[in-house]
């Protein structure tokens, strides 16, 4: 079949060209594919396009012996038209990358290297490939084409090539460029590589009381889930564990049995999902038994967000995920704890002195979120008293992964890292032989709740242990022993962090959970709980759905204000005091199943005229109701407002105050003795007086008074003088 737009000048002037650039300075090879690039050529019409993608680069790192490169791949007709006699031809450059940071852009920016197409190989696809409809192909390039002339690494790719419109020239519809390293293994010193294998929930789950929000990770603990493929396959690979506590936490409450929220309350969980998680339980001791394992904070905060928000409960998070961390370490042989592990736009240096004072040694960073860029894998950085050990992950070998993991094609996804990886390590291996130093520390860092497909996971496994200068290693003992350079801090952009609501209320379930501690006689138990559930609400589990952390620190909350609610004070309406000095009862009722320790606080309006005793701590059972006597003095008569507050042992308010009103009077008992004295006193001398009115008639009547007229009673002759505790009473009669 003919090679539809080949025309005879090009064969003649292909050889031409290729011995041209075998004898052109590397700084004159530059320019001259990008002088090809730029010649005039027809464009794709409306509706014509294709998307072409590796699956496999054979071999992966090309030597002087071997004969042929070939590259496998996919095309798909992403277009609203068919292509016609699609085709694949090689699109290459002869002169090697110079930087780490070009392997990174072969792919995504045809200014890095273009190269230039040769029609000296090519493939055929199909005669038509309809809108839609996808094709594999592989493509043999012989080694003597590619002509390459020195150790390096290369940009390798493919043109898809159609027919045009009406049957008019042919048309580039894609071009797919990766990197292949061209050396001789057994030339390259040794390369030092690290992985980290995170392994963390997608988002927290477990409440404080064992119920989990929702049983999706049963299923990321089942076999064959994104959980247990990550221990299955990483079981015999050297990788340096680094867990999130949380994981280990809930998989052991639901090993146990468990139950999950739902609309009509807490349902039992499956006994798959058990299974389950003892399974993976198991394999997690087994798989990391004598391998390094860093326990990083419980439950990950979102460090970032707090410390901007709310520093002082950063600082309050970090010290309690880090002692979180410490002792769910203790149950592993070789545990490492201390250890932190940031996003690059939480690398600031209020971020890291909060870690390093909260206790955290080493913190795990992004390459390019530390300055300089240059330094190496291993920093130390000063925060804090004793500074911060970073390990810089490696800007090109985690990005790799990342992107292979996020790639909806996991085939592609995982040819593509495996170029990279090959790639980035042969040149470091190449700058080290030709400078004659040892190969700097390389450590690669998989998001750090990554689901890999598992061709993307093998990938990585098989890279990382089968190329031939690369050396696995673990990460504890290099990060320990090494001497390492002054870094510093250098966050970088487009994290996107927990909003301030979600920071807001996180700290009110952390008020509303010391409350409630404090508030129990005995909370050993529950404190725990609510701290670790503090954690939770704070972790970075939620930043893709923060509504969702809001709900959950609401939801906790909202349960612990309705046990509150359930310890109580019965305040009357009003009191009234009998004597100057008295004391009237209140009811402290506690409906808890837990015992509390309680303190009433009365607060008078005005001290001055009421003065209210301190009542001392009560201590309650459960369920259990007491009175409490009030003892108040007034100093006056009158009605004095007062409020009854019930507190926590710590004098953290129980809901809200009370009410009430205190009506003091002078008339006590005494002065209820001193009126009945009075009165009596009153009534003998009303007696003497009409006695002696008798006694003084007759001689009334010989005094010529009529016997029927009225005595006549002087205004200051009608009482006695009275004792002076009666004096009111007689100023009354009067």
């Amino acid at each position: 079949m003919r090679l539809p737009g080949l025309r005879p000048l090009a064969a003649i002037t292909a050889p031409v060209a290729v011995a041209a650039a075998a004898l052109l300075a590397p700084g004159a090879a530059v320019a001259a594919p990008a002088r090809v690039t730029a010649e005039a050529k027809p464009a794709p019409s409306e509706g014509m396009a294709a998307e072409n993608a590796f699956t496999g680069v054979s071999p992966s790192v090309l030597t002087p012996a071997d004969d042929t490169l070939t590259l496998s791949g996919t095309i798909r007709n992403t277009g609203e038209v068919p292509l016609v006699d699609v085709q694949v031809l090689p699109r290459f450059s002869r002169v090697p990358l110079e930087q780490r940071t070009d392997v990174r852009q072969v792919a995504a920016d045809p200014e890095v290297r273009p190269g230039r197409r040769y029609v000296e190989a090519f493939a055929e696809v199909t005669d038509v490939l309809e809108p839609g409809e996808t094709r594999t192909y592989d493509l043999d390039i012989p080694a003597e084409l590619l002509a390459f002339d020195q150790a390096g690494v290369y940009a390798v790719g493919v043109d898809v090539r159609v027919d045009g419109p009406d049957g008019g020239p042919r048309v580039t519809v894609a071009t797919t460029r990766t990197v292949v390293p061209y050396v001789s293994p057994e030339d390259l010193p040794s390369v030092p590589v690290g992985v980290l294998w995170p392994l963390a929930a997608p988002r927290p789950t477990l409440t404080p009381d064992g119920t989990l929000t929702d049983d999706t990770l049963a299923e990321e603990l089942a076999s064959g889930g994104p959980l247990s493929d990550l221990l299955v396959g990483a079981a015999d690979a050297p990788v340096t564990w680094a867990v999130d506590p949380d994981l280990l936490r809930t998989a052991g409450q639901m090993s146990d049995g468990y139950q999950v929220a739902s609309s009509s309350g807490p349902v039992d969980g499956p006994q798959a999902g058990v299974d389950a998680a003892g399974d993976w339980l198991e394999l997690f001791d087994l798989t990391t038994r004598d391998h390094d394992v860093w326990m990083l904070p419980y439950a990950l905060p979102d460090f970032a967000a707090f410390e901007q928000h709310d520093p002082a409960l950063a600082a309050e998070l970090a010290q309690e995920s880090l002692a979180a961390a410490d002792t769910a370490g203790q149950g592993l042989s070789q545990a490492t704890t201390g250890v932190a592990w940031l996003d690059g736009g939480s690398v600031t240096e209020n971020v890291l002195t909060t870690l390093a004072e909260a206790g955290a040694r080493t913190v795990v960073v992004p390459g390019d979120a530390v300055e300089p860029g240059d330094a190496g894998a291993l920093g130390d950085l000063s925060a804090g008293e004793d500074g911060l050990r970073t390990v810089a992950a490696g800007t090109g070998l985690s990005s790799a992964v990342a992107d292979a993991a996020a790639d909806d094609d996991p085939a592609a996804g995982a040819a593509d890292l495996r170029q990279r990886w090959v790639a980035e390590t042969a040149m470091v291996a190449l700058a080290a032989a030709r400078d004659d130093t040892a190969p700097p520390l390389m450590v690669a860092a998989p998001p750090v709740r990554w689901r890999p497909d598992e061709r993307v996971l093998q990938s990585v496994l098989d890279t990382w242990t089968s190329t031939p200068w690369v050396e696995p290693v673990g990460l504890s003992g290099a990060v320990e022993a090494e001497a390492a350079p002054e870094v510093s801090p250098s966050p970088t952009e487009g994290t996107t962090m927990l909003p301030e609501a979600s920071v807001a209320a996180t700290a009110q379930l952390r008020d509303d959970a010391t409350q409630y501690s404090t508030l129990l006689a005995d909370p050993e138990d529950v404190t725990p709980a609510l701290t670790l559930a503090t954690l939770r609400s704070a972790s970075t589990g939620w930043r893709s759905d923060p509504e969702t952390s809001v709900s959950y620190a609401r939801g906790i909350a909202r349960e612990l204000a309705g046990r509150l609610q359930q310890v109580s004070v019965n305040v009357p309406e009003s009191v009234t005091l009998s004597s100057r000095a008295g004391s009237f009862p209140l009811t402290l009722t506690n409906e808890l199943d837990d015992p509390v320790n309680v303190r009433v606080e009365v607060q008078s309006d005005n001290p001055d005229r009421l003065r209210i005793t301190e009542v001392p701590r009560q201590e309650m059972a459960a369920g259990e109701q007491v009175l409490v006597e009030i003892t108040a003095e007034a100093a006056a008569n009158g009605r004095v407002p007062i409020e009854v507050q019930l507190t926590t042992d710590d004098g953290r308010p129980i809901g809200p105050a009370v009410p009430t009103v205190v009506n003091a009077t002078e008339y006590g008992t005494i002065g209820w003795l001193i009126v009945g004295a009075a009165g009596a006193l009153f009534a003998a001398a009303i007696a003497r007086r009409m006695l002696r009115s008798r006694r003084q008639q007759p001689r009334g009547r010989r005094r010529g008074v009529a016997p029927d007229e009225p005595p006549g009673l002087p205004a200051e002759a009608a009482l006695p003088d009275l004792p002076a505790e009666a004096r009111p009473t007689q100023e009354a009669a009067r």
